[in-house]
């Protein structure tokens, strides 16, 4: 199905645990379009830190059919989706034609973001890859080549650090 600006409108779908490839080839298979954006994530491990793929939205996965009406059944029968997500209206939820086209904007062919550089100095951000992953640090200021210098609190005393802002995340308040 298509709006007025003939773009795609996406439902959302929850998904079973693991199930997103399996509802990715399956609902490719009933000649939908799927969009899972994913983030480059560093954890813990036991053999040290190692950056791991991680879903934006975990357990939903947004899909869109171009032309055909939509057989409900049938999606909310594919193999890895446990449910259609349904509104308060009792119909299948749509995801914002502007937060659709916004996401499709920020994510690369294969699924990955990128990054969206938009950093003030003052502003809240978490660090989400490298060696000081998990922390919040305030934004001191931002340079052309993607890097930004922020202020991190290692053993109760500010120190400037420079990272890359697509290894931040903005944090409210």
């Amino acid at each position: 199905m298509k709006n007025d600006d003939d773009q795609p409108i996406w439902h959302v779908v929850q998904l079973k645990p693991n199930g997103l490839s399996l509802a990715k080839i399956n609902l490719a298979r009933q000649g939908f379009q799927t969009l899972m954006p994913m983030r480059d994530v560093t954890q813990q491990s036991r053999y040290g830190l190692r950056t791991v793929k991680k879903p934006l939205f975990p357990g939903y996965l947004f899909f869109a059919m171009s032309a055909q009406p939509i057989n409900w059944r049938a999606v909310a029968n594919t193999r890895g989706v446990t449910r259609v997500v349904v509104g308060t209206d009792g119909h299948p939820a749509r995801l914002p034609a502007d937060i659709a086209a916004g996401l499709l904007r920020i994510t690369t062919k294969d699924g990955m973001l990128n990054a969206v550089l938009d950093f003030q100095a003052g502003d809240q951000v978490g660090v989400i890859n490298g060696p000081f992953a998990g922390w919040i640090a305030q934004v001191v200021s931002a340079d052309d080549a993607g890097r930004i210098r922020l202020l991190v609190d290692i053993m109760g005393r500010a120190t400037p650090v420079s990272i890359a802002g697509r290894d931040l995340e903005k944090r409210s308040g």
